[in-house]
This record gives structure tokens, C-alpha cells and sequence, in this order.
């Protein structure tokens, strides 16, 4: 199943989530595409915009505190960059205990646009969500995490702010995939460098150079 029928399945279990307003257009949507199997770009555009609304109402609360984890200017250009190739770009980590981390930039109608959301890359509507960051680094935690996921997310954000294309390509040297694509690194040159020459046009990176410095939009 594709993402946009995982977010039309989502929007039709989460129906009465939604604003009584919206219930009524959502539930068109949901039963054309029940009987006819298809809908048009711009009703496509509606589920999305719904589910992302209904992923928002169950985002869990956030603790008082925040956090600085150093500017992420860096990683939002990444995403920027990548957004002119692909429309749901998304980086994939991993903390030192094996703990997976994705992140992906908010778009214009979630809660907090522009922001880079964290969650442990669980299928759609299913995922864990372990908080946002704003492009000035304050990282706002989900009050669900524990002490140990706390720091562990806290180091690895901290090392991706500073160095946004050296901590995702030591993704893939570290597991052999890329925190790109997820696909497998089988190329000795895009093992070493942890990503290859596909993702490194799309994402604006070098590929074969020893230093790794992201490119500006």
C-alpha cells in the first residue's frame, strides 16, 4: 500500500477525529474512493492535507522545557534541496544503542511548518513520535521519552546540527544503507562515502570526496 492510500486508510478510521466541519467533505472523499477506486490530483491533495490533521490531533504533549541542540539550518537546506526531486524527503538515523530515528520537514499545513519532525520511521498513523525541531535549534521533546532516549536523541541531534551531511552519510557507512533511500550501499564507492550518486544529486551532497560539506539550495 502506497502512502496515499495509507493516509486515506488512516483518514477513514480517524474520520471522527476531524472537526465536525470536515467530517462531512473527508467522508466524500473516503466513499468515491471506496466506489470508484481513483481520485483526482487535487482530491489526492485533500486526503493528504486531512490526515496530516488528524496526525496532529494525536501528536503527544510536549514537556514545559526545550532544548538547544545548535541551529539546524544546515539539515532544513538538505531537505529544501531534496524537495525539488522528491515530494516526501526523509533522513534516516541511527543512535548508538540501534534506536532508528527519521526525520522529516513539517510541511505548509501541519501544525508547525517548517520545523524537522523526529519519529522512530514507524509506518504512517503508527509511528512514534519523539518531537520536533525549529530551525533555530530548540528541539521540543515528546514527554514520553524516556531519560536514556533523551540523551541519546540529545547527542545525535547536537552532532547533526554541526555537521548535517558527515552524520547522515555515517549512517550508511555504520549499516550499509542510505539515510536517504534506505536502499542497500553495494557499491564500494558509495559504501565509503554512505550514500550514492543518485541521493548525493538529489540532496545536493558531494559523492567520492573525503570532506562532506551539504551544498546551499
Amino acid at each position: 500500500m502506497n502512502l496515499k492510500h495509507l493516509q486515506a486508510a488512516k483518514l477513514k478510521e480517524k474520520l471522527a477525529l476531524l472537526p465536525k466541519s470536515d467530517q462531512g467533505f473527508a467522508a466524500s472523499l473516503i466513499n468515491q474512493l471506496d466506489s470508484k477506486g481513483q481520485l483526482s490530483d487535487k482530491q489526492w491533495s485533500w486526503v493528504e492535507r486531512l490526515a496530516d490533521a488528524i496526525d496532529e490531533i494525536g501528536v503527544p504533549d510536549f514537556t514545559t522545557e526545550t532544548v538547544d541542540v545548535g541551529e539546524v539550518g544546515g539539515v532544513i537546506a538538505l531537505f529544501q534541496k531534496a524537495k525539488q526531486h522528491l515530494k516526501y524527503p526523509k533522513i534516516t538515523l541511527q543512535l548508538v544503542d540501534g534506536m532508528p530515528l527519521q526525520l522529516a520537514l513539517a510541511g505548509p499545513n501541519s501544525k508547525a511548518p517548517g520545523t524537522v519532525t523526529l519519529t522512530d520511521g514507524g509506518p504512517y498513523g503508527r509511528n512514534t513520535w519523539y518531537g520536533r525541531v525549529t530551525a533555530e535549534g530548540t528541539w521540543q521533546p515528546s514527554a514520553k521519552l524516556s531519560d536514556g532516549q533523551r540523551q541519546a536523541l540529545l547527542q545525535l541531534l547536537t552532532k547533526l546540527s554541526a555537521e548535517p551531511a558527515e552524520t547522515a552519510a555515517s549512517y550508511g557507512k555504520l549499516t550499509g544503507h542510505c539515510c536517504f533511500c534506505n536502499s542497500s550501499l553495494s557499491d564500494e564507492k558509495s559504501t565509503a562515502v554512505g550514500y550514492g550518486p543518485i541521493c548525493a544529486k538529489r540532496w545536493g551532497l558531494p559523492w567520492g570526496k573525503t570532506s562532506i560539506v551539504a551544498e546551499a539550495c
